[in-house]
């Protein structure tokens, strides 16, 4: 595939104040994302995802490696990069007073584009996106899901070959969250888009064609979903007991079996055919319970993080 864009030996840090210590945000960075795919930066809060968007948005210099764009270094032209790029931020960036319309066009003259041309791609933009018929409608009136939309349309606005996505569903509810991805697949297939995301829901990662996990700043692993959730084995056992370290040091020597401790569970990823009756036989009476399931992009990120998605997200 095609190289779009390019991220080398990326590295950002923070620097510390009277109140606050430096802070390494992101680390040896090495990503190349291709033309036409969506990709999903996937990990907690704090984990980098949001400092990589900031860089790859040229909103923020980072304090070394290399970053290409089509071509174009970031640093070299960064009025060059911006134009490829649509962004819809994390936080809203709408004009609640005005109506849609209005927030389209006063996007469209700040990106340079002539009023005939912002009528005409606003009107094509909001009949994709169901809303053609709220043009006249303040922004404050919409629900959450119809304003992130109209987000969606003012960023692919002039036509960027990249569509970059800050947590754009935090807020909504499921069934607004699944009509927001249903517009944005239906604008990568209309406008040939490549699409970068931030998330920490799984459900949203699972829908991409690779994801990128980060930690404390680090890409530990990238690849599509599945293939991911493959190499860990056809199935992931999962044993809960009251001493994790001591069942896996037994079921390592007893069985040769190796598993990952996480809180009170102890997961084992299975290749080979292990009857699960030896397996409570052997060691039932340490158990509280045992569950058998395939890889899920849970077990990826654990297996790489040594802990869930969700207490990532809590921390």
């Amino acid at each position: 595939p095609q190289v779009l864009i390019s991220i080398s030996q990326l590295s950002h840090i923070y620097a510390g104040t009277r109140k606050k210590t430096s802070h390494r945000a992101l680390h040896e960075i090495d990503l190349d994302i291709h033309y036409g795919e969506t990709i999903a930066l996937l990990g907690p809060n704090g984990s980098g995802k949001s400092t990589l968007l900031r860089v790859l948005t040229t909103a923020l210099v980072p304090t070394s490696g290399a970053v290409r764009v089509g071509g174009v270094l970031l640093g070299q032209d960064p009025p060059a990069v911006r134009r490829q790029l649509g962004v819809v931020f994390q936080n809203p960036a709408l004009d609640g007073k005005m109506t849609v319309g209005e927030n389209l066009r006063m996007a469209g003259l700040l990106y340079g584009m002539g009023r005939r041309a912002v009528r005409q791609r606003s009107q094509q933009l909001l009949e994709v996106v169901g809303l053609w018929e709220r043009c006249n409608e303040r922004v404050e009136k919409l629900s959450g899901g119809m304003r992130r939309r109209v987000e969606l349309a003012k960023a692919l606005l002039p036509t960027p070959a990249i569509l970059v996505l800050d947590e754009p569903t935090t807020g909504l509810d499921p069934v607004a969250r699944q009509d927001f991805w249903h517009q944005v697949e239906e604008l990568k297939a209309d406008e040939q888009l490549t699409v970068v995301v931030s998330t920490h829901l799984l459900d949203e990662a699972e829908c991409a064609d690779r994801v990128a996990i980060l930690h404390q700043g680090e890409l530990l692993v990238c690849g599509p979903p599945r293939v991911l959730q493959r190499q860990l084995g056809r199935e992931i056992l999962t044993l809960r007991s009251d001493d994790a370290a001591a069942l896996q040091a037994a079921l390592r020597s007893d069985m040769d079996l190796e598993g990952l401790v996480v809180d009170q569970d102890l997961r084992v990823p299975l290749n080979s055919d292990i009857s699960l009756d030896e397996v409570f036989q052997r060691f039932g009476s340490q158990l509280r319970s045992l569950s058998l399931a395939p890889p899920s992009l849970d077990d990826v990120f654990v297996r790489y993080t040594g802990q869930h998605l969700e207490e990532g997200n809590a921390a």
